[in-house]
């Protein structure tokens, strides 16, 4: 679990209150940075593999041969143009929707309800930005977006099982 305490980018954030819109710009662009120093090494880890498959009833994702321990972060659907936290779908195990409850740990972080609120209206920009978030809130050495003809799923990648 995420430990904003000894944390460089949530240290001295506010906690059970409000960050202002200043301050959680700043928060984002921090994990967004995160985000593609992790992703890039996850890229190179998994640079050439095709095949892939994920199981949300063991949490987890296989990448060709190598199998990660996972946690779905959330849904985007670009003809919606909405997004759905992975702990609010009802179509998911319950073991996976648990997993993912703690992202909203990012509400006491920002204050802002966006994280427990089931869905939002969102574009493909916000599916990345709570993607970032999620990813260094659940401490994820990266992501791994699921193409689909419907709407996409976003998974933050933890360390090989």
């Amino acid at each position: 679990m995420h430990d904003s305490s000894n944390c460089p980018i949530c240290r001295g954030l506010p906690v059970d209150g409000s960050m202002s819109d200043q301050a959680f710009e700043a928060f984002l662009e921090s994990c967004l940075a995160e985000l593609a120093d992790k992703q890039a090494r996850f890229n190179q880890r998994i640079a050439g593999e095709s095949r892939w498959a994920y199981d949300l009833a063991d949490c987890s994702l296989t990448v060709g041969t190598q199998r990660f321990r996972m946690t779905p972060v959330g849904t985007h659907s670009p003809q919606q143009q909405t997004w759905l936290w992975a702990w609010a779908n009802e179509d998911y195990p319950a073991i996976a929707r648990e997993a993912s409850r703690q992202i909203q740990a990012l509400f006491t972080v920002t204050g802002f309800r966006v994280f427990i609120e089931p869905g939002t209206d969102a574009d493909r920009f916000d599916a990345q930005d709570f993607t970032a978030m999620a990813v260094h809130q659940l401490d994820a050495i990266g992501f791994y977006r699921l193409p689909s003809a419907g709407p996409t799923l976003f998974l933050a990648v933890h360390g090989d099982e």
